[in-house]
């Protein structure tokens, strides 16, 4: 099951944050649209600031925060 800082379950309207992988790469944020998949194995339908959609497969580099929480983009 995919949980936020918090500790909660996973919901439309979180935040995800991936952070920048090489020198000058910025991070990438997005809300949650939808929460796809079965638990523990949970996939992500997103909208990124730049107002792309697509499915997010989370791993290690991801963070996901609650609603309401959204950081400001850098």
């Amino acid at each position: 099951m995919a949980t936020t800082q918090a500790g909660s379950e996973t919901q439309p309207g979180d935040v995800v944050i991936v952070e920048g992988h090489r020198v000058g790469e910025g991070r990438r944020i997005g809300e949650i649209l939808e929460v796809l998949g079965v638990p523990g194995r949970e996939h992500y339908r997103v909208r990124w600031d730049d107002d792309h959609e697509s499915v997010f497969y989370p791993s290690t580099d991801a963070v996901i925060q609650r609603s309401g929480r959204r950081p400001r983009k850098t």
